[in-house]
């Protein structure tokens, strides 16, 4: 992922998600960052298959301010038809509210790797010269862009109803210490999804970063209401006290190297789900 995370970003992951922001996310779809996965929580005691757990492609852009109207409009009336025509079956798109201006996060499930093999969705839609026209048109709107691919870590992540909407996320981008991915994956479990069961909240996915950023980092996308919400502090000082709460993070001392964190908003005119052939009868 990216340092400047427009959400999740994973972002961001996000997505990682979060990987960005809103007005009311889409309806019967699930809430931001999350869109673009279909959840399973881990109920195994064995460990889990990592390998197995979804995929996410994440697209971070800087866009030009004197451009941003305009490419709003690019987006909805040619980019988002282009990549349906393409194949894409799904995205979910993120704005940054706190961090950097003018940036999104365009997140979009994929089965595997080796998808990346063949022509990309723009390339399948309008061949190879309609895309270099595409391309053409695109770039005058962008200040810079990243791509990466994170994993949503299931087994870390806690979503009580999957169906509920939840129009922001605060997006916590966690540089690990080399060799302590599992202190802080214990931290994840035992302390965080703990203290959200508790208050009740409407959860938290984690993303691990695979490729294109830190490839020691973890997303933590914490899913929430409003800004009102955030008002109350997090869900681990909530649950346990400021002392505990303070005792408890002081067991990542020596886990992290680094953390950034946004808060992100859904994007609902520049995300979109195609139904499957049941879901439009």
């Amino acid at each position: 992922m990216v340092k400047s995370k427009a959400a999740l970003a994973l972002t961001g992951v996000a997505l990682t998600v979060a990987f960005v922001q809103r007005p009311q996310p889409l309806s019967g779809q699930q809430p931001p960052v999350l869109q673009s996965v279909v959840l399973a929580q881990a109920t195994a005691a064995t460990v889990p298959d990592v390998s197995k757990m979804p995929l996410v492609n994440i697209t971070i852009v800087q866009i030009r301010p004197e451009l941003a109207n305009e490419w709003l409009e690019f987006q909805k009336n040619e980019t988002i038809p282009t990549l349906k025509k393409g194949g894409v079956r799904q995205r979910s798109a993120f704005a940054t509210a706190i961090g950097p201006s003018f940036e999104y996060a365009f997140l979009t499930p994929a089965e595997n790797l080796a998808e990346r093999d063949g022509d990309s969705p723009i390339v399948k839609a309008l061949g190879q010269d309609g895309a270099r026209g595409y391309a053409q048109k695109i770039r005058r709107f962008i200040a810079s862009q990243r791509t990466s691919v994170v994993r949503l870590r299931t087994d870390l992540t806690y979503r009580p109803d999957p169906t509920a909407q939840l129009p922001m996320a605060v997006v916590s981008a966690y540089s690990i210490a080399a060799g302590r991915d599992a202190d802080f994956e214990s931290f994840i479990k035992t302390d965080v999804i703990a203290a959200h069961k508790q208050m009740k909240t409407g959860g938290l996915a984690v993303y691990q970063s695979l490729f294109g950023g830190d490839g020691s980092e973890f997303i933590v996308a914490t899913l929430a209401h409003d800004f009102a919400e955030l008002d109350k502090g997090p869900a681990v000082r909530l649950a346990y006290g400021a002392e505990r709460a303070a005792a408890i993070q002081k067991k990542l001392a020596g886990v992290v190297a680094h953390v950034e964190r946004t808060v992100v908003r859904e994007v609902p005119e520049l995300s979109f789900r195609m139904g499957t052939s049941s879901e439009n009868r």
